[in-house]
């Protein structure tokens, strides 16, 4: 099979979790489908980034719109609702998690499993993430959010 180019594709987690920027076309779900994705998890409206048609006929699929640095805070509340469903999703296999850009709430969702999941530290999570994710960049007050999960 040819590679599939102009869709980076993260790994946080080698066949655990993933993220990368929405996936808008028929080529984006091939990508994914390539890689072992089974379950997709956005964090964005369909405004911001419509899906790729047949994804919901492809992955098992959610949606839950976080706000981003445009719109508004984000809650605490909000980043434990993200980490339940993306617990729900690991259930069918492997998770591709994403936003518009892939910059700051996906990020910040992947920085909360590895806390919550694994068990790393905010900083440890967050220098680790930076290194597979370069894209990775969120927010002083989503890193505040953030750190009231570990406590």
């Amino acid at each position: 099979m040819r590679p599939i180019s102009g869709f980076p594709i993260s790994w946080v987690l080698v066949r655990e979790l993933a993220l990368g920027p929405a996936p808008l076309a028929t080529r984006h779900l091939d990508k994914l489908e390539a890689e072992g994705i089974r379950a997709v998890f956005s964090l964005c409206s369909e405004v911001e980034a419509p899906p790729a048609k047949g994804l919901t006929v492809r992955f098992h699929c959610r949606r839950l719109v976080l706000p981003d640095h445009r719109v508004g805070l984000l809650g605490l509340a909000e980043l434990e609702q993200a980490l339940v469903v993306l617990g729900e999703l690991r259930e069918h296999g492997p998770v591709f998690v994403h936003c518009v850009a892939a910059m700051e709430r996906s990020p910040l969702l992947c920085l909360a499993w590895l806390i919550r999941r694994h068990g790393l530290s905010q900083q440890r999570a967050l220098d680790y993430l930076m290194q597979v994710h370069v894209g990775t960049n969120p927010l002083a007050s989503q890193l505040a959010v953030l750190a009231q999960l570990s406590q």
